[in-house]
């Protein structure tokens, strides 16, 4: 249980690391429901992906890249001046490419996160390296001028080493379990995107985003941090809160509807997640245990006892269910699953021109 409270422990320490929208009005920044298309085109284009190369599990096309891009959007546009993010408010192919740019970082770290845990996975009893969880990007490695160009062993840019790509990724034989990231040119072509939006403008951009103060210099920390750490590989040692397959999976579908909601820009990734276990808990016992008394336990296993904390807690939970609301209506992402893929298609470019 201890290596488990240090993880956790870790995660909050990362979270208060992370720039927060400094006071910034999240309605002066964001287009709502530019945003809420974006955030579904995301999981239409990792939900894609998982299927071509039908990797069982820990591809960097999953949920966790999509969690990853939407915190670097949000956190890019809440930290820049208030004139640029006026622009990204009102100027759709602007949204649009900086929206691509972040889905295409986004993959890139939760790569990164995931080949760091398979390299310490071997080593974690015997050095217990799970004080360690989320190690540090090295900035050079992801501010450069060719984001799409591997360090020998990912993906290459044909068009960035003087030959054509035709939006098919390298193979490199040394790539770990062979999965290839999509290039810039890879996505547009999947998505349709407009003429307006190039590889070359995507990879300038991309410059911009990993050159900004929001930029994080360690692992993202989102929900689904917190969450995969009470999961059922730690029920042994979680008396209080023991989150089996089905309940973690219902708490990880909440988190991604919470992406959708603007309202829960800023919260917390440790109050989301509280409140997204918190609700899954209670309709996996069918309403026969208390709410406050879940919410009691939930935040206790990740904080401790914090009245505070579960205020905010209780809030989340009254967006969330207001979201998951919104969200069963609309059709997606309530039915979002890893396991089978997400049942998504891609369609045109994330903003109808009639928006």
């Amino acid at each position: 249980m201890a290596a488990k409270r240090r993880l956790v422990d870790h995660l909050l320490r990362g979270e208060n690391d992370q720039i927060s929208n400094g006071g910034r009005q999240v309605e002066h920044c964001v287009h709502p429901v530019w945003r809420e298309k974006v955030i579904r085109w995301y999981f239409s284009i990792v939900s894609a992906l998982d299927r071509q190369h039908q990797f069982p599990e820990d591809s960097p096309f999953n949920r966790s890249s999509v969690h990853v891009a939407t915190a670097l959007l949000d956190s890019y546009l809440l930290t820049i001046p208030s004139e640029l993010s006026h622009r990204y408010k009102h100027d759709r192919a602007a949204y649009q490419l900086l929206a691509t740019t972040c889905l295409l970082i986004g993959m890139r770290l939760t790569q990164h996160d995931q080949k760091r845990r398979q390299s310490e996975a071997p080593s974690e009893s015997k050095n217990s390296s799970a004080d360690h969880p989320t190690g540090q990007l090295k900035r050079a490695k992801t501010h450069r001028d060719h984001m799409d160009q591997a360090d020998h062993q990912d993906v290459e840019v044909g068009a960035e080493k003087g030959a054509h790509s035709h939006g098919r990724p390298h193979i490199s034989s040394t790539t770990t379990n062979m999965v290839v990231l999509p290039t810039a040119a890879t996505i547009l072509q999947m998505s349709a995107a407009p003429k307006t939006i190039s590889e070359s403008k995507i990879l300038a951009m991309v410059r911009e985003v990993t050159g900004s103060r929001a930029f994080p210099r360690s692992h993202v920390i989102t929900a689904l941090d917190y969450i995969r750490s009470l999961s059922s590989s730690t029920q042994a040692e979680n008396m209080d809160v023991t989150l089996t397959s089905e309940v973690a999976e219902e708490a990880y579908r909440l988190a991604d509807i919470s992406l959708t909601d603007v309202n829960m820009i800023g919260c917390r990734p440790s109050v989301v997640a509280s409140a997204a276990i918190t609700l899954a808990l209670f309709r996996s016992h069918h309403g026969s245990h208390e709410m406050a008394s879940l919410r009691q336990d939930v935040c206790a296993a990740i904080v401790g006892e914090d009245p505070d904390f579960q205020v905010a807690v209780r809030k989340v939970e009254a967006k969330l269910i207001a979201a998951a609301h919104h969200s069963t209506n609309a059709h997606a992402p309530g039915q979002m699953r890893m396991n089978p893929p997400i049942i998504h298609h891609v369609t045109a470019h994330l903003i109808p021109q009639e928006e």
